[in-house]
């Protein structure tokens, strides 16, 4: 992987940055929420999130006057429980800062400090070098 994954297109519609997905990361690459992908987990692939995006033709959830809605509550509460890290205030920094601001924090978040690769959100393990990080833990401060 590499900092150039850091980009819109790997911006899942609930503000999940699948730039620093354990799958994105793994040995069988899956390419992001916006691409189909045999890699890509089952939930990703029928996620009712995504579908609600393209039946109101928005790319982004923050997107919605129904922002943050119960679906977005829900996967945020177990995103911040499990991983420490919430995807309203993703979607939030997105809405007022822009996406190019927020990847910019991610990629400085989740660069490993050892040798440049990427460390994953979910297990918070460097995609290159297997050094294991806090889960939770920003290196950097909002």
């Amino acid at each position: 992987m590499s900092q150039s994954d850091f980009t819109e297109a790997l911006l899942a519609p609930c503000g999940m940055n699948c730039a620093v997905c354990y799958k994105h990361l793994g040995k069988k690459l899956c390419l992001g929420c916006g691409k189909e992908s045999a890699a890509k987990p089952e939930h990703c692939r029928k996620c009712p999130i995504k579908d609600c995006t393209r039946q109101q033709s928005i790319r982004f959830c923050w997107e919605c006057n129904d922002f943050p809605c119960k679906r977005v509550g829900a996967l945020d509460k177990s995103y911040r429980l499990r991983y420490g890290v919430s995807l309203i205030e993703y979607g939030q920094i997105m809405q007022s800062q822009g996406t190019k601001a927020f990847l910019q924090k991610q990629q400085e978040q989740y660069t490993c400090p050892a040798c440049d690769g990427i460390i994953s959100l979910h297990d918070g393990i460097c995609s290159s070098c297997k050094a294991e990080y806090p889960l939770g833990r920003s290196r950097v401060s909002k």
